[in-house]
């Protein structure tokens, strides 16, 4: 929380004595953040509610998010606790927070797994499953690689969407499904009713078709709504009196599955989308030296 305010920062000592300063982090909770009942994910495990995790819980402290880094996008400078839940039950194959990495990439990698551990593997579905997109927070444009203006990243993230929405349609847990998809912040995206508004889409057999909900709701009323369905309780007073979205559901479903839409190649080519390298890591992983120097310049 104090992070995401600027409040503290990151810093690998310099001639100093003593630990790391407080550690920075805009998504992970870290353990001084942790709240009295825990997380989400502390909450689903007490349940009894099998979870699996895509990519969020990872953008730790000093986090390398640089080209390559395949397949998680991701190297650690230092060890930073997750919840003990969440590092059992996260993928080890899916993308983090690493805007150099296509969506494309990782509707590959969840739809893969899925194929292995569940399809082919015969594990349970998990009743709760989590997954980030973040390509549409948006870079500047990069035409070599396959991103030839910014609205292009926005392409990518709808067409990774839709091809995870297809491919789930068409599984077997279709029928017992809910898919909502919203953004973790109004990004740019400001409209004439209130800049804190976001997007919120329902995808479910039993999704009201053509329906937009006037519920005054917010992000603990989405999870209030995950939780009503899981037959989980409130973990705490934020979702407990927050108002849930159940309107959006109706008792008559339709099982048709979904076709996902492909884009105007000249906003976005998925064939041109440069996927992650097998990258070594960057010199300064093994120079102590210069990583100190990288971070002295960018804490000036």
């Amino acid at each position: 929380m104090a992070a995401y305010g600027k409040q503290k920062d990151f810093r690998l000592p310099t001639s100093a004595p003593g630990r790391l300063l407080f550690a920075q982090t805009h998504a992970s909770v870290h353990p001084e953040e942790q709240l009295e009942a825990g997380a989400i994910w502390h909450q689903l495990e007490r349940h009894g509610i099998p979870f699996r995790n895509y990519g969020e819980g990872f953008e730790l402290a000093g986090m390398d998010a640089s080209e390559g880094l395949k397949p998680t996008g991701g190297r650690f400078l230092t060890n930073v606790p997750m919840p003990d839940p969440l590092y059992r039950n996260t993928s080890r194959e899916y993308p983090v927070f690493n805007l150099n990495i296509p969506d494309q990439y990782r509707a590959s990698q969840f739809i893969a797994e899925v194929e292995r551990k569940y399809v082919q593997g015969g594990e349970a579905f998990p009743r709760f499953v989590f997954l980030h997109l973040p390509a549409d927070h948006m870079m500047k444009a990069r035409p070599e690689d396959g991103y030839p203006y910014e609205a292009s990243y926005v392409a990518d993230n709808d067409l990774a969407l839709g091809r995870i929405v297809e491919y789930l349609s068409k599984s077997p847990w279709w029928r017992e499904m809910a898919i909502f998809v919203t953004e973790d912040d109004a990004q740019g995206g400001v409209d004439h009713v209130d800049s804190h508004r976001t997007v919120l889409l329902v995808a479910s057999p039993y999704a009201r078709k053509n329906y937009v909900s006037h519920v005054n709701s917010s992000f603990p009323g989405l999870l209030k709504t995950v939780f009503r369905l899981l037959g989980v309780p409130a973990l705490n007073l934020f979702d407990a009196a927050a108002s849930d979205l159940g309107d959006c559901f109706t008792s008559e479903p339709d099982f048709a599955p979904y076709q996902a839409i492909a884009p105007d190649t000249r906003l976005f080519d998925p064939a041109k989308a440069r996927e992650p390298l097998d990258a070594e890591p960057s010199p300064a992983m093994d120079d102590p030296e210069l990583l100190r120097e990288q971070h002295r310049e960018a804490g000036k």
